[in-house]
């Protein structure tokens, strides 16, 4: 892999692939992996658990970029990231174990679920009639429900190797009243050590491959400040339905290829 990812056409793929994955990190607040590593997987020929751990490194450089436009703009709710970003890291640390657990082609059919549940998301936001432009005042059982976020946020993070905003999303968005911005910036803000966390983690089994994902990760940051600066000044429904579509075809393909693989073969879990 090391060795044909020091092409010149290739770092381009690389930085592309970082470039949109970023901007969608960027403009709506979920992990650029449920672009990213549909693509190495697919595209590249990578192995499933590969391009996850790698896609974690992706996802933590785009969350950088993007959540510095968000904070500028004061949508980011820095008081209640705390409180997730305690479950993230908890999270993070026991999908990091089960992913060196789990079957690939079972990883492959469980990652299309996700790709499909968030399809569903995006193509269907859900509205409230009130919603918070800033973050609200903290009691204990706000604070656990936050605690509790973060962790199905860091369980996904690692699992999967996405952000895990496509969870904490509509969860501060649907059940907790924030505004679609703040929610987003929130998401981005706490994404970053939660990613980080999860590559880490993935690197003593050797699943992630730090120079390619930083490769991809130098597009990433580029899109993710694209992609932010759209979601201050456009509204991104007709954006959200279209990328619903893509997903719901990716996660179609990599069902079809885990099924057949679970088949066809009995790999060991690494």
């Amino acid at each position: 892999m090391e060795s044909t990812a020091g092409g010149t056409r290739l770092l381009l793929v690389y930085l592309g692939a970082g470039l949109g994955a970023g901007i969608l990190s960027g403009l709506l607040g979920v992990g650029g992996g449920i672009v990213l590593v549909p693509l190495l997987v697919l595209a590249l020929k990578w192995q499933q658990k590969t391009a996850q751990a790698t896609a974690l490194v992706l996802v933590s450089m785009a969350a950088v970029a993007g959540v510095i436009t968000y904070a500028v703009a004061g949508d980011v709710a820095w008081l209640p990231a705390l409180f997730i970003l305690a479950g993230g890291l908890a999270g993070a640390w026991l999908g990091a174990i089960l992913v060196q657990r789990i079957h690939a082609h079972w990883l492959q059919v469980a990652f299309g679920i996700v790709l499909i549940a968030a399809a569903v998301r995006l193509a269907w936001p859900t509205s409230s009639t009130a919603v918070l432009d800033a973050a609200p005042a903290i009691t204990p059982v706000l604070a656990l429900v936050f605690v509790v976020s973060g962790l199905a946020m860091g369980v996904l993070s690692a699992l999967f190797g996405i952000g895990g905003g496509i969870v904490l999303i509509p969860i501060l968005v649907a059940l907790l009243d924030f505004d679609q911005k703040l929610a987003a910036g929130t998401s981005l803000a706490v994404m970053i050590p939660i990613a980080l966390l999860g590559a880490i983690r993935l690197s003593r089994p050797g699943l992630t491959q730090w120079s390619v994902g930083v490769r991809i990760g130098l597009g990433g940051i580029v899109g993710g400040v694209i992609g932010a600066q759209l979601a201050v000044r456009l509204p991104t429904e007709i954006l959200a339905v279209v990328f619903a579509v893509l997903l719901v075809v990716v996660a179609g393909r990599m069902m079809w290829i885990g099924l057949r693989t679970g088949r066809n073969s009995r790999e060991s879990p690494v």
